[in-house]
């Protein structure tokens, strides 16, 4: 369902998410004469030089803030122009509720999840309740956003590409700035959930994506692989295994501790022991509100936390 075209008619709800580092905020909200919800998402572009010049200009008006010695501090509202891009936006409609809980701040806690509590805990989760992958099979089986495959294993009649292959397209976040590059490679087999499935058998795989990913990315961007962060979220967002491709000088978010786990990490360790990644301890960060950690909480693993009161501190 396609939402509306312009925000007339736009009811907001409530503020999701506001990420002060970013520059991000996600509210929910809905179209007038739609029950549906939506989740809006805005979020400032980095800046450039025609932003700079923009900025930089005889016309900006300027409010002093401060003045101490050779610091100065001013609050700036530059000229309008409309070549100059200052937000991106991103509409999710119909949301569900695993949407909205995606982006809404809550609180963080680490799990270290063990072998067992994969088995008996996560995984019956994650049958039972993961987002639809529609949108994803669409894009494998060339349905959706053809043309933005970036580089498809296909195209080098490459023998073992049902076992093998994946196609590399950009990330939604990718503003389509070479500095904020940003691309996913996206496996085609579709056994694979998450880094928890990976085996000695999964090493062909692995390293085409490393290595072709890597040499597709310079030739088409001119990055070279040692300027790339290629990393592997667990807990990912979606249940198909998929491969982040960053540059190196930007900070994206998903590159945390608890979050993300180097490609060529997880190669080393797979060679290492065949089935690490079903007999390792993985630690992680979960949110509050996320119905896995309730599971946890049901278990007696994990416990709601009191708020920290921020009035109190220093």
């Amino acid at each position: 369902m396609d939402p509306p075209q312009n925000f007339d008619q736009f009811s907001l709800k409530r503020i999701l998410m506001n990420d002060t580092q970013r520059k991000m905020i996600a509210v929910e909200g809905n179209f007038n004469g739609h029950q549906e919800p939506a989740v809006v998402v805005i979020e400032k572009y980095a800046f450039d030089e025609a932003s700079v010049l923009n900025v930089c200009n005889a016309q900006t008006k300027f409010k002093k803030n401060l003045e101490n010695d050779v610091y100065k501090s001013f609050s700036c509202v530059p000229p309008y122009d409309e070549n100059i891009s200052s937000n991106k936006m991103d509409i999710i409609y119909p949301a569900t509720d695993k949407h909205i809980l995606k982006f809404s701040s809550q609180p963080l806690y680490f799990v270290q999840e063990t072998e067992e509590m994969y088995q008996t805990i996560t995984l019956p989760h994650i049958l039972g309740s993961s987002l639809s992958l529609q949108w994803l099979y669409n894009c494998l089986e060339y349905k959706s956003e053809k043309e933005r495959i970036k580089y498809d294993t296909a195209s080098e009649n490459q023998k073992d590409d049902e076992d093998n292959g994946f196609l590399l397209l950009p990330d939604l976040k990718w503003s389509g700035k070479l500095n904020e590059l940003y691309l996913l490679a996206i496996i085609k087999k579709r056994n694979i959930k998450s880094l928890r499935d990976l085996t000695i058998n999964h090493l062909p795989l692995l390293k085409n994506i490393l290595n072709k990913g890597s040499a597709a990315i310079y030739k088409l961007y001119g990055v070279e692989q040692s300027q790339l962060r290629i990393y592997v979220h667990y807990q990912p967002s979606f249940y198909h295994f998929h491969v982040h491709f960053t540059y190196l000088m930007h900070t994206p978010p998903g590159i945390n501790v608890g979050k993300a786990h180097l490609l060529t990490t997880i190669i080393n360790n797979i060679e290492m022991q065949g089935n690490y990644y079903q007999k390792a301890t993985l630690d992680y960060t979960i949110k509050e509100s996320d119905p896995l950690f309730n599971r946890f909480e049901e278990k007696g693993i994990l416990r709601k936390a009191k708020l920290i009161d921020e009035s109190n501190n220093a």
